[in-house]
């Protein structure tokens, strides 16, 4: 495991060596949110079957992540959805942070099944901790007194299923109820999930541990929207339409946010139809091969021209080389692992 280090602007700046086309380039918007359906898609697939040395259980915590963070991009695009005109649209940034540790989360969880069990507990320990807290509460009130505490239940059936010991529920018990622990008992502590910062110091040296260093100051930006710091009062002022800084603020850079309003709005109609060709990428790199035998040879050749871009015959070899993103696919499909692109050592693809 890689030392934790202090992370500065020397130790993680990337120095870019070609420049875009602003007029031509644009961040986010139709052809990102296709291709991300589509990485997503290959990603809940890829899950279907437990990664080596993962149970079923484990497994199903890693999809829940996946799950989650769809669920929180949609709710994303409801508050930008709400235009610069109503400060609830700063709050985007709130989830914005909560993106960036599902990928923290996720980069650890997928370096050991051990990391997975961390989650789960400490998640259960929360849960668990909440029941002791509102049981203390209401012990005097009598509608909370008899019948069945289905919630304690609950608790007792997710600790078999996330191989929760007694010795560490027993643990729980004695430490917010101070009871002090049994003679001879020896304490098993389930310890807090590591935060972003923390999971950079146990990530391995590699492109991963660089990539969420890089990060970090983005997550540290995105933190002040969540902590109620000073930028995140002003961003609201500024996207209030009844704010007079706002009338200040429209008065010298309305035109730019006309022209943000703008993209957005014709980002918004597209979507539904990248995302509708995201899918269909897939299905096509799914069923290619049956597609491709059941056609007459002029539609074979149109296909394979939707696929290969060229391809090389060398020594009896043909080596196609695959338009993207079915490059992906062909990969994955070659090395028979498809979370191959978790790997630490992973270079980038860009």
């Amino acid at each position: 495991m890689a030392k934790k280090k202090t992370l500065t602007v020397k130790s993680v700046h990337y120095v870019h060596t070609a420049d875009i086309d602003p007029e031509a380039t644009k961040a986010g918007g139709d052809a990102w949110e296709g291709f991300v359906n589509v990485c997503v898609k290959a990603a809940e697939e890829a899950l279907e079957t437990p990664p080596n040395g993962y149970s079923p259980y484990q497994r199903n915590s890693l999809t829940d992540i996946f799950t989650s963070m769809k669920a929180t991009h949609r709710g994303i695009r409801v508050l930008v959805k709400l235009g610069d005109g109503k400060p609830e649209s700063v709050d985007a940034l709130v989830l914005a942070r909560l993106q960036l540790e599902g990928l923290y989360t996720t980069c650890l969880l997928v370096e050991t099944p051990e990391n997975v069990d961390r989650f789960t507990h400490g998640a259960w320990k929360r849960q668990y901790v909440r029941w002791l807290l509102d049981s203390a509460e209401t012990q005097n009130l009598p509608r909370f007194q008899g019948g069945e505490d289905k919630e304690y239940q609950r608790l007792m059936f997710m600790m078999k299923i996330w191989n929760v010991s007694d010795d560490e529920k027993l643990t729980i018990d004695c430490q917010e109820c101070e009871t002090g622990f049994p003679p001879g008992f020896v304490p098993k502590h389930i310890g807090p999930f590591p935060t972003p910062g923390a999971i950079i110091g146990e990530m391995p040296a590699g492109t991963k541990r660089t990539m969420l260093e890089r990060l970090y100051l983005e997550y540290q930006d995105l933190c002040a929207y969540a902590h109620g710091r000073p930028v995140a009062g002003f961003g609201k002022s500024i996207f209030d339409e009844r704010s007079p800084l706002r009338t200040q603020f429209m008065q010298l850079w309305g035109e730019e946010l006309r022209q943000v309003r703008s993209e957005m709005e014709r980002h918004e109609v597209a979507s539904q139809a990248y995302e509708t060709a995201g899918l269909q990428i897939l299905e096509l790199a799914q069923t290619a091969y049956s597609s491709y035998v059941a056609k007459n040879p002029h539609e074979q050749a149109r296909l394979i021209k939707t696929l290969v871009s060229n391809s090389t015959f060398d020594r009896g070899s043909l080596s196609p080389t695959y338009v993207k993103p079915f490059d992906v696919f062909a990969k994955g499909s070659e090395t028979g692992d498809w979370l191959l692109s978790l790997d630490s050592n992973q270079e980038p693809s860009g």
